[in-house]
């Protein structure tokens, strides 16, 4: 059960967390959320599509890690095989939480960071202590702050750059259908990429705003990131037949809905 506490620099002094990270507690899925700024080092590894929040509506950007739930198939025999492991998971087990109401109405309310005790990596034994002697943050805790501001400023831009391509009718969903080595098939659905032909079509005043806005680079990280889909295929069918080594990448047919 989470058990979410504000971070306190006298409470939480001698508090560690372990170097063994990311765990099985926050790697085992088979989707995370991402912020845009994170395309161009997830374009070498991830396939990006887009998902849509049942609750809000909204279009999320999100890496695809596996086909099955709670299936992360890059996270093999307890480590991340990947050069580049997104923001979501890096900052595990720390997030931001509200910080209580208080007098200032009409503002934004502040946030704090927070710390999972729930979580094994933390200790009190071994690994990267979150505070010096004197009560200051160690370059550890600097830099899993560093990562919770990108998140937050990263989700305003996301929401910001999904309601644009959602206006202009750029976002359109997507059906995978994947045969595995084995024989097994499996279909992805509920999955959303950028619709080419309504991006081709696009009157040139629009393409410059969308270009202005950075949008227009992410939309092409986007789409040049599905072609690691095939690679995603091919982890699976080397983990279904045994295989270690690396292998050509799969075939697979990908349609729009």
């Amino acid at each position: 059960m989470i058990n979410l506490v504000v971070l306190d620099n006298q409470t939480h002094r001698n508090m560690r967390i372990s170097a063994a990270r990311p765990t099985s507690e926050n790697a085992e899925v088979n989707a995370v959320s991402v912020v845009p700024r994170e395309f161009p080092r997830l374009l070498a590894h991830y396939p990006i599509f887009f998902t849509k929040n049942t609750e809000s509506g909204r279009f999320e950007p999100a890496a695809l890690l596996g086909f099955q739930r709670q299936e992360n198939l890059f996270f093999m025999g307890g480590r991340w095989d990947a050069a580049y492991v997104p923001l979501q998971i890096q900052r595990q087990p720390f997030s931001l939480i509200p910080r209580r109401p208080n007098d200032s109405e009409g503002k934004p309310a502040s946030l704090d960071v927070a710390i999972d005790l729930s979580c094994k990596t933390v200790q009190t034994q071994e690994g990267e202590r979150l505070f010096l002697e004197d009560g200051q943050p160690t370059k550890f805790l600097q830099g899993i702050t560093s990562i919770l501001s990108a998140l937050v400023t990263g989700a305003k831009e996301g929401y910001a750059f999904t309601g644009r391509l959602a206006e202009l009718d750029l976002i359109e969903p997507v059906r995978i259908d994947i045969e595995f080595v084995d024989g097994s098939e499996t279909k992805l659905q509920g999955l959303y990429w950028i619709a080419a032909a309504a991006l081709k079509a696009l009157p040139a005043a629009q393409l410059a705003e969308l270009r202005d806005r950075e949008f227009l680079e992410w939309m092409y990280f986007q789409m040049a990131s599905i072609a690691h889909v095939s690679g995603l295929v091919a982890r699976k069918n080397r983990l279904l037949s045994g295989v270690t080594a690396p292998t050509r990448p799969e075939p697979h047919r990908a349609d729009p809905v």
